[in-house]
Formats: structure tokens, sequence, C-alpha cells
């Protein structure tokens, strides 16, 4: 079995820019925002509502690892874009990309089984919903997998123990793997690809699913 473990990061979209209908959707979830999260500012709860909100933000970065989980990974390989105009041909790329890796994976026979962590419920439907504004059709049918109770071809590991509440960072510290975390957290994302660093975006990318990939293999049993 071979495994590629994916990870998102995401940016907010200018609000000057919102359709009539986006707006709406805006004002309600930068409420939501400053609900949950009284302690933000309104310029930090407005960020992270676009940013968490697929018509309202879009992809900045995408990472991938893949390896055989009784074996070495391959080094990390990321799709990025440093502003908004460049989404559509960093999407078009990533897609043609994996469509090639599953066709060479299925010539010779190979079982591929995604990993992520909360993927099912923010990367894939993110990732999804801005391909598609960009008219942009996913090549992967186990990437997009969604159902909660099964773990391949699509193992979302933020519901391997589904009663417990934990982010990546702390199922790296409960499997004694590197955090990914250091130096880089996700609220300073899009500050970084505003200010052009986007190989810190990537690095810090790139660590996330390097981390859910070494998670994955601790818990292969799960598989």
């Amino acid at each position: 079995m071979v495994a590629v473990a994916l990870d998102i990061e995401t940016c907010p979209l200018p609000v000057d820019g919102f359709s009539d209908t986006h707006r709406e959707r805006y004002e309600k979830e930068l409420k939501h925002e400053q609900e949950k999260n009284p302690e933000c500012s309104e310029a930090e709860a407005s960020k992270r509502a676009r940013s968490f909100h697929p018509y309202l933000g879009w992809v900045c970065c995408v990472s991938v690892v893949r390896g055989g989980l009784g074996s070495k990974r391959s080094d990390p390989r990321s799709w990025s874009a440093s502003t908004p105009s460049g989404e559509e041909q960093m999407l078009n790329d990533f897609w043609d990309d994996v469509q090639h890796v599953v066709k060479r994976m299925k010539r010779h026979g190979e079982e591929l089984v995604w990993a992520t962590f909360n993927g099912k419920d923010f990367d894939v439907p993110f990732l999804t919903a801005r391909s598609s504004h960009h008219g942009i059709a996913p090549t992967s049918q186990g990437l997009l997998d969604s159902y909660p109770y099964g773990h391949t071809p699509h193992a979302d590991l933020s519901t391997i123990w589904p009663s417990s509440h934990y982010s990546l960072e702390g199922m790296c510290a409960h499997l004694g793997i590197d955090s990914p975390k250091d130096g880089m957290d996700g609220s300073e994302v899009a500050p970084a690809v505003a200010n052009g660093r986007m190989d810190e975006v990537q690095a810090y990318c790139e660590r996330d699913a390097v981390a859910t990939y070494r998670c994955l293999k601790s818990v292969q049993w799960a598989l």
C-alpha cells in the first residue's frame, strides 16, 4: 500500500471583490468567528472567516508526500500561488499531476490511500470548491471519499479517535513525532504570502504533510 499525505494552506480574498451573495456569506461567517473567538480583533476575525470558507478565500499552497507504509517516503512536493490570480494554474497543475500518479499506480497494481488531518471536513471540500470555481475537475475519487467511518481510500486522521478533540500538533506529541508547527502557524500564512515569503509557507505546508504521513504510519492498523 502506498500513502499520499496532503495538506493545504489558504488565504483570504479581498472583501471589496465580493458579490452581494458572497458578502452576505462573509457577514455570517464573520459573526460566527467573532462569537467563537471573542478575544480576536475584528481584523483577525475577518481574516479567519475568509480563510476558512472557499467562497471567501483561496488556496495558496498544496503539499503532498508519498511513500509506502513499510518503507521510506519521498521528498515533499508542493504547488503554490503567490496571488489569487495564480490559483487556477496551480490547481490545474496539481490535478494533472495527481492524474498521472493515479494512472501509474493502477498500471502497477498498487493500492493508494490518501491521508489528511481534518481533510474530509476542510482541506478536500476547500480544494474541490476552489477547483470547481475555475472549472477544474478533481482527478482522484479516492481523495474525495468523505465517509466518516472508513479510512480507505481516504484516511482522515482526525477521525481515528472520534470522541477526542485534538490537533495535528497534539497527535504528533501523543505519538512522539516532531511538531510541524515550529517556526510558523496557520495565522501567519496570509501575512507571509502578502510579504512574498512563499518559501516559508511552502516549507510549513510540507511539514504538515510529512507529519500527517508519519502519523499515518503510526496508526496504519486502522486501515
